[in-house]
């Protein structure tokens, strides 16, 4: 997901829910009892009887394994000069000269390493991998360089053993506090102020945290990705004001009721928060998002000099009406029974007054139901005879006015992203005026505590 920057991991499944990295629950009423669970998307204080997050307290900094590569046959790996590879949880490794090129295959993991014969490690053997200095002493704190991307710690190359083990994933794991710099560099401009990057340390550590124990206890073999899917992650960085945010704000962390909050954030909210129930799903295993934190409220914001704080596109009602059946077909939605797209009219809206849930209507005069993110998706999403999506005339949020023409759609809309929690040109602009980081963080996460968790 991005948190970041405007997307977030979304799950795709029926009617019920909605994607770019994670689902939406449809509602026909403002409040209604899900599996025992009473909720209130209109975001006003209802929630769970009882937080649901992981605990906020930790003996000492964790550990957070990062997937900085998915899905390639090969990978190219180096150290300052030396490389130490070994099987995951093996005490014995062999020392290479770098650059080492892995790749997978149906024996094992195949290792060529500079000057020195190609071996192959036994089939269901994942290579853990570390850098070495000219004395042959392996470093877990060092740094590895994996396909020009240089990140600390140690690396795991794991192959995809019960699918296709040709194919080979690259995990960089470090510590919590040297991986959060190499997020905020990703996530802020460089030259914005030192406030808006320690409410962005605290944000992006807490949610990393949230993912951590949530991939533990799926056994995952990683905890985020270093994509948008979660938040975005580019490796070391010798970024002062990255640097000293993190240092600063060292172990702080959201809590609801004493545990973790998923600390979503967003680009630009546009004035008007979102609620998490209104974005991702609220079932069993998401009830998280119930957290009354996590539910937009009125507030002041700061967004204005944003790019997209407003923005307007004029798009085709064949093209949207193309893209929207596509998204219904893929996300089995009756909406892929949609004919010509003739009107879109906001049928919910949450506390802070942001649109969540939309009617559509076609010109069979059948109308169909969608969440905002829901039809954010579905207008950008690739359809057969349909160009692909452009900065330009890209949806760039779920709270819009859709005007419906002759044969052109008029989309006016507000913000960029999801616009649940931190806004992050809100967080700018608030530190342009003064503000600090708790006074950001009380108003981006309502009723939220910040703790030291470490």
């Amino acid at each position: 997901m991005r948190i970041a920057g405007g997307t977030i991991r979304f799950i795709q499944a029926a009617a019920c829910h909605a994607l770019l990295a994670c689902g939406v629950l449809c509602l026909t009423t403002g409040c209604e009892t899900v599996e025992g669970i009473k909720r209130d998307i209109s975001g006003i204080d209802v929630g769970p009887s009882g937080p649901t997050g992981p605990l906020a307290t930790f003996s000492e900094e964790p550990d957070i394994r990062v997937r900085v590569v998915s899905g390639t046959k090969g990978v190219t790996i180096s150290g300052p000069g030396y490389v130490i590879i070994r099987p995951v949880r093996g005490l014995k490794g062999e020392r290479l000269a770098s650059p080492v090129t892995l790749a997978g295959s149906r024996e094992g993991i195949r290792v060529t390493g500079a000057g020195a014969p190609a071996r192959t490690l036994a089939f269901g053997t994942d290579a853990e991998i570390l850098s070495s200095d000219q004395s042959g002493a392996a470093s877990a704190t060092g740094s590895i360089r994996v396909n020009q991307v240089t990140y600390p710690g140690i690396v795991i190359v794991r192959a995809r053993w019960n699918d296709d083990p040709t194919t080979l994933d690259v995990v960089a794991q470090m510590g919590v506090e040297t991986y959060l710099p190499g997020v905020l560099t990703h996530e802020l401009f460089k030259d914005w102020h030192r406030q808006a990057y320690e409410a962005q340390a605290i944000a992006a550590r807490t949610y990393a945290l949230h993912e951590r124990a949530r991939a533990r206890g799926e056994n995952k073999a990683w905890d985020v990705e270093s994509s948008t899917a979660d938040q975005v992650y580019g490796g070391s960085t010798t970024s002062v004001v990255a640097l000293e945010a993190t240092r600063a704000t060292r172990g702080r962390v959201l809590t609801d009721r004493g545990r973790l909050i998923r600390a979503y954030y967003s680009s630009t909210c546009g004035g008007r928060p979102s609620s998490a129930a209104a974005v991702w799903p609220t079932d069993a295993g998401y009830e998280f998002n119930l957290s009354p934190v996590l539910q937009g409220k009125p507030r002041g914001h700061y967004c204005q000099k944003a790019t997209l704080y407003r923005w307007d596109v004029t798009r085709a009602d064949d093209d949207l009406s193309k893209r929207i059946r596509a998204w219904g077909k893929m996300a089995k939605s009756e909406v892929e029974t949609l004919t010509r797209l003739r009107k879109v009219e906001v049928r919910e809206r949450n506390a802070a007054d942001r649109p969540i849930r939309y009617t559509l209507t076609d010109d069979r005069a059948r109308t169909y139901v969608l969440t905002a993110e829901e039809f954010r998706n579905a207008c950008n999403h690739p359809a057969p005879g349909v160009p692909p999506i452009t900065r330009e005339n890209r949806i760039n949020s779920g709270d819009l006015e859709a005007e419906v023409w002759a044969d052109r759609v008029r989309i006016r809309g507000r913000g960029w992203g999801h616009g649940v929690g931190m806004c992050q040109w809100c967080a700018q602009g608030m530190a342009d005026s003064g503000q600090d980081w708790s006074t950001m963080l009380r108003d981006f996460y309502p009723g939220a505590t910040v703790v030291k968790a470490y």
